[in-house]
């Protein structure tokens, strides 16, 4: 549990509200959540090298401004509105603000992976702040691409407190 939550995906039976006219994916909700970490799966491609499998995924606060902080994690749920992108191959894609590991010198402004959706269930992309050089201030944006064009994008302001 030491590493970064890169991207998760999950799919649970939460209702959702209804689909923005002409949108690829219908949000359900966005902001700071709590979950469980079932277990780490490696992640060459990202900062950290890894990234945690997840479940029991609930929000505790729905906001657009996220106070970094150890141990928190943070990004948006969604259902795919548009039935056409089911068992496609799409790509999950968080940009962020300059990362930098000191331990490995590894660094990086964002990280993919692929996502072939096969339910309109809810979907899970978050991140987990699991160690002080990731506690970057600035822009996140979770992103949803089919190929180069972008479908659906979620953007959430990080804040680093002074105290």
């Amino acid at each position: 549990m030491k590493q970064l939550i890169a991207i998760l995906i999950l799919v649970a039976g939460i209702p959702a509200g209804p689909a923005r006219s002409g949108s690829a994916i219908s949000v359900v909700d966005f902001g700071i959540y709590k979950l469980s970490i079932d277990h780490r799966t490696k992640a060459p491609q990202t900062v950290a090298g890894g990234r945690n499998v997840v479940s029991n995924i609930r929000i505790f606060r729905r906001t657009r401004t996220v106070f970094a902080q150890l141990g928190r994690n943070f990004g948006y749920r969604f259902r795919i509105a548009d039935p056409t992108l089911l068992g496609r191959q799409l790509t999950l894609r968080t940009a962020f603000p300059p990362l930098h590991d000191p331990k490995t010198g590894r660094r990086g402004t964002s990280q993919s992976r692929p996502f072939m959706p096969l339910s309109n269930g809810v979907y899970f992309v978050g991140y987990r702040f699991d160690f002080m050089w990731e506690l970057a201030e600035g822009l996140w944006r979770f992103q949803l691409l089919d190929g180069e064009t972008l479908l659906h994008e979620e953007v959430l302001r990080v804040v680093v407190p002074l105290n």
